[in-house]
C-alpha cells in the first residue's frame, strides 16, 4: 500500500541495505574474534587460568596446564588444602602484555605481578604458540619446566608444620616441590623445643632449593624441667650430714673434730640454667651454686668447741639426654656422677 508521502523501496536499495547490514555483522564478528583472541585465547589468559587452579587447590589441573616435571620430595604442597594455603598470601594478581622472545617467534613471556603477604613480587612464565582452533583462535601452551623446591631444615625434632600441615623430617631435612608463586611458612612446637615461624616466597624455578632453616629454641617448660632436676639434686646433697656429700660438688676440710649431728648444709643460690646446641646435641653450660655450711668444731688440742658458718661457691657440670618431650639430667661433680 502506498501513502501520498511514501517512496517505493526498489530492489537495488533493499539489496544495498542487506549488504550494509551483512558488512556490519561481519565487522562486529571480526572485532569479536580479535577481542576474544587477545583475551580468552592469549598467553596472559593461560597464566590467569593457572593461578585460579592454584588458588582453588587444584594441583592436578595446574600441573597438567603447566607441563612441569615434579622433583623428588614430599608432594604435600602440590594439591588440596595445603596448596590453597600456599596461595592464601598471594593477592592482587595481574599480568602484563605478552612479550615476544627474539630467539623464537612462537614464544611469548608473560610477567605476573602480585603481592605476597603484602610485598610486591613478580613471576615470569614462557608460553609457546601451538596453532589455532576453529581457524581463528590462537592456542598457547606453557613451555615445559621443572617445579622449584623448598628445603626445610630443623634439629632436635622429626617433624615440622608447613602451612599448618605436619610433615616428617629425615635426618632433620625435608624437601618439598612447590608451584610458583607460593608462600610457605614452617615452624614447630613441642614440649621441650620450638621454632618460631619462618616463611619464604617462591617466585620462579631454580636449580637449588629455597631453604628454610628453623632455629630451635628450648621452651620454658624444658628449662623449668632442668632447673627442677638440678634443684632436686642439690637439695639432696644438702640433706647429707657429712663434710663431703657423696656425688656432690660440696666439700669442707678441717683438722678439728666435728660432731656430725651439727652439720647442716644450705643452698644459698641455685645455678642459672643455660642450654645451647653444640655438635648435634643439647648441652648444659657449667653450673655454679653457692652453699653455706653450719657445724660445730672441737679443737683436738684444747677441747674447745666452736660453732662455725662457712660460705662458698661450687662448680659442677651435668650431662643432658633429651627428646621432644623428656629430659634426663645427670650431674657430674669431681669425677663422680650424681643422682639424676
Amino acid at each position: 500500500m502506498k501513502t501520498p508521502n511514501s517512496t517505493p523501496i526498489t530492489a537495488t536499495r533493499l539489496a544495498l541495505r542487506w549488504t550494509l547490514a551483512a558488512v556490519a555483522v561481519l565487522v562486529l564478528a571480526v572485532a569479536g574474534i580479535m577481542i576474544a583472541n587477545r583475551t580468552l585465547f592469549s598467553p596472559a589468559h593461560e597464566v590467569k587460568v593457572l593461578q585460579r587452579h592454584l588458588a582453588n587447590g587444584e594441583g592436578a589441573q595446574a600441573l597438567g596446564l603447566l607441563k612441569a616435571q615434579v622433583p623428588k620430595g614430599d608432594a604435600v604442597a602440590l594439591d588440596g588444602e595445603v596448596l590453597k594455603r600456599t596461595q592464601s598470601g598471594i593477592t592482587d594478581f595481574s599480568t602484563d602484555k605478552p612479550q615476544p622472545v627474539q630467539r623464537d617467534g612462537e614464544l611469548r613471556t608473560v610477567t605476573a605481578h602480585y603481592k605476597a603477604t603484602g610485598v610486591d613480587q613478580q613471576s615470569t612464565f614462557t608460553l609457546r604458540h601451538t596453532g589455532k582452533s576453529w581457524l581463528f583462535f590462537d592456542q598457547w601452551e606453557f613451555e615445559p619446566s621443572t617445579l622449584p623446591t623448598v628445603k626445610i631444615k630443623a634439629n632436635t625434632v622429626n617433624e615440622v608444620s608447613v602451612n599448618e600441615q605436619k610433615i616428617p623430617l629425615e635426618a632433620g631435612v625435608s624437601t618439598l616441590p612447590v608451584f610458583y608463586p607460593s608462600v610457605l611458612d614452617a615452624s614447630f612446637s613441642t614440649k621441650n623445643f620450638a621454632a618460631d615461624t619462618r616463611g619464604v616466597v617462591v617466585t620462579a624455578p631454580a636449580a637449588d632449593p629455597v631453604e628454610i632453616a628453623l632455629k630451635t629454641e628450648p621452651t620454658k617448660a624444658f628449662i623449668s624441667s632442668i632447673n627442677s632436676k638440678v634443684k632436686k639434686y642439690l637439695d639432696g646433697c644438702a640433706s647429707q650430714q657429712v663434710l663431703m656429700p657423696s656425688g656432690c660438688p660440696f666439700a669442707y676440710n678441717t683438722s678439728a673434730r666435728v660432731d656430725s649431728s651439727s652439720i647442716k648444709w644450705d643452698i644459698t643460690k641455685y645455678p642459672k640454667i643455660d642450654v645451647s646446641y653444640y655438635n648435634g646435641a643439647w648441652v648444659l653450660s657449667p653450673l655454679t651454686t653457692s652453699a653455706s655450711l653450719t657445724l660445730t668444731e672441737q679443737d683436738l688440742r684444747t677441747g674447745a668447741k666452736e660453732k662455725k658458718t662457712v660460705k662458698d661457691t661450687y662448680s659442677f657440670t651435668a650431662q643432658l639426654t633429651t627428646s621432644t618431650s623428656e629430659v634426663s639430667v645427670v650431674p657430674v661433680a669431681g669425677g663422680e656422677q650424681g643422682a639424676q
